[in-house]
């Protein structure tokens, strides 16, 4: 895959990872952005609307036995946006590890939240994002 999320600083303990299912065998590249799929279970987060849980900690390979991975939760990750972000808006998934300002202010528009954008940077760029889920 590519413009997987790169760690600048984790914050809180170690970036406050938490342990998720995954399925045997899942390519997921570390620095991806996860999505909830069942109770305690994630997968790559590929569009809007997806509910965010955290970033991959470690890479996951096809001939991975490993069911569980730990997500970071808490830091300041480099982040790529195909549209743009603006300085101190929220930031949501617009596709597989992509991310462009939030649009949608509703109850159930905040799950898709992944952080906030620390800078503003043109269509195409990476920037600093503060995540906290």
């Amino acid at each position: 895959m590519a413009n997987e999320a790169v760690k600048i600083t984790l914050l809180g303990n170690a970036g406050d990872p938490i342990e998720y299912t995954i399925a045997s065998g899942a390519v997921i590249p570390k620095g991806s952005i996860m999505k909830l799929t069942n109770p305690q279970t994630a997968a790559i987060a590929t569009a809007d609307g997806d509910y965010i849980i955290g970033i991959a900690s470690v890479e996951s390979t096809a001939d991975s036995t490993d069911t569980t991975m730990a997500l970071w939760t808490h830091g300041v990750f480099d982040m790529y946006s195909t549209t743009g972000m603006t300085f101190a808006r929220p930031m949501k998934i617009e596709g597989t590890n992509a991310i462009t300002d939030a649009d949608d202010n509703t109850v159930e528009g905040i799950s898709e939240v992944v952080g906030m954008s620390l800078e503003t940077v043109a269509a195409l760029n990476r920037g600093a994002v503060l995540v906290n889920l």
